[in-house]
């Protein structure tokens, strides 16, 4: 069964493949493994349909072959079945260490829709991903939190997060950058009050900043201020 359903997505996967696109997100770098090269739509409905069944076997089923976009789907297809919270963070555990890239890792990042009686034990599960030290497994923890926690009740949580990680690499410091401007677009007085007083490396910091003044939600009066942040 396992091996007909891989066999079956990739099949499909090929079926959908546009060069065009695919020279595209090669250029891009969205993963280190091969790119087929599905658009996202398309991307997203295999994955929908994936759901409905065989979605289990399939997660299970990643290896280091998996394709760019087999990966994706199976970690999508993880939030788009119907179950539990308790079996989409079990099967979040066998996905994670097939994330390879930013765009794997972001592509379903995006795909969680949490119930209300699922946030407190998703943002516990998430805060442990984020402070892993593993680079991919932090930044699917950090971008999960940008997509669902900033808000009032959680944005002190998520300055002491961005902290005490342990920066592997680039993709979660850029992963705490980008949360960190997203703060700054919902909660710009907390999150300047924070900038002007955080103990961030240096990395992280601008790399924050930079996203901070690149966004259109931010005000001209507050890129002004961040410009002169800015650390040498």
């Amino acid at each position: 069964m396992t091996e007909n359903i891989t066999e079956d997505i990739r099949q499909r996967l090929f079926e959908l493949r546009d060069e065009k696109y695919r020279a595209f997100q090669e250029k891009l770098k969205p993963s280190a493994s091969p790119v087929i090269g599905v658009r996202s739509a398309e991307l997203r409905k295999t994955a929908k349909e994936l759901a409905k069944g065989c979605w289990r076997e399939y997660v299970s089923a990643l290896n280091s072959s998996s394709y760019y976009e087999e990966r994706t789907a199976a970690g999508m297809s993880i939030y788009y079945a119907k179950t539990d919270i308790g079996e989409r963070m079990e099967y979040t555990d066998i996905f994670l260490p097939f994330i390879d890239g930013w765009a794997v890792c972001d592509g379903v990042c995006a795909t969680i829709r949490l119930k209300k009686d699922e946030r407190d034990r998703f943002w516990e599960y998430a805060v442990k991903k984020a402070l892993s030290g593993e680079e991919f497994v932090s930044r699917f923890g950090l971008v999960a939190i940008l997509h669902d926690f900033v808000d009032e009740e959680h944005i002190n949580g998520i300055f002491d997060i961005i902290e005490r990680i342990n920066y592997a690499g680039f993709y979660d410091s850029v992963g705490a950058a980008w949360l960190l401007a997203e703060c700054m677009t919902k909660l710009p007085e907390r999150t300047f009050e924070y900038m002007r007083v955080s103990r961030l490396n240096d990395m992280v910091y601008n790399k924050a900043i930079q996203k901070m003044r690149e966004s259109y939600r931010v005000s001209p009066e507050i890129k002004n201020e961040l410009k002169r942040m800015t650390r040498a």
